[in-house]
């Protein structure tokens, strides 16, 4: 089981009850969500989900639970389409309940990600993509070191309008030299002394 310490989150394996209550938590985001909305759709769909995740969990992805120091599930996050041979993912997460947003989890859960992303798995680079709308998640890219590098125009449609969908990406080097400069938010675990 993969257990991740960060600053003010704890990574690890999410169990199939992890699955069921993330899927009865999500609490989709005003005015517009930052995902698509599944209505109608049963606790088996969770089911399918945590058995889909487990079938690709290591090969394809690395999918972890987002959880607060005494254990209380925040939401979730994932580097996804994983290719070993050129070492480049995606970066996926989220925060189930809007009273846990505005925290710093997410920020905290991606940079634990990244740097285990990186430094153990060996991946070069991590892209990420958000609807332009959704400030908070620029925010949190920003803060971990992504660059944006793209804009895909009009590519997201929600509630009868479209938004374009912002590309971020970091490289692990990028990564590494942020994390030894002073007040940079790219810092991580610190070298015992």
């Amino acid at each position: 089981m993969i257990v991740l310490p960060g600053q003010t989150v704890v990574l690890r394996t999410l169990e199939r009850e992890d699955c069921r209550e993330l899927w009865k938590a999500d609490e989709p985001t005003a005015p517009w969500p930052s995902q698509p909305l599944t209505p109608g759709l049963s606790v088996e769909s969770a089911d399918r989900w945590f058995d889909d995740m487990q079938s690709k969990q290591g090969k394809e992805h690395v999918y972890l639970g987002v959880f607060s120091p005494k254990g209380d599930l925040l939401g979730d996050v994932q580097v996804a389409n994983i290719d070993w041979r050129s070492r480049t993912a995606t970066l996926g997460y989220g925060i189930a309940r809007s009273g846990d947003r505005g925290k710093g989890y997410a920020t905290d859960a991606v940079l634990t990600l990244v740097e285990f992303a990186f430094d153990e798995l060996g991946l070069y680079r991590i892209t990420a993509e958000t609807a332009e709308y959704n400030a908070a998640s620029c925010r949190v890219l920003e803060k971990c070191g992504f660059v944006p590098e793209g804009r895909c125009r009009q590519a997201i449609y929600c509630a009868g309008q479209r938004h374009d969908r912002l590309i971020y990406g970091l490289l692990g080097p990028e990564f590494r030299g942020r994390r030894g400069s002073p007040g940079c938010s790219g810092r991580r675990r610190q070298e015992p002394t």
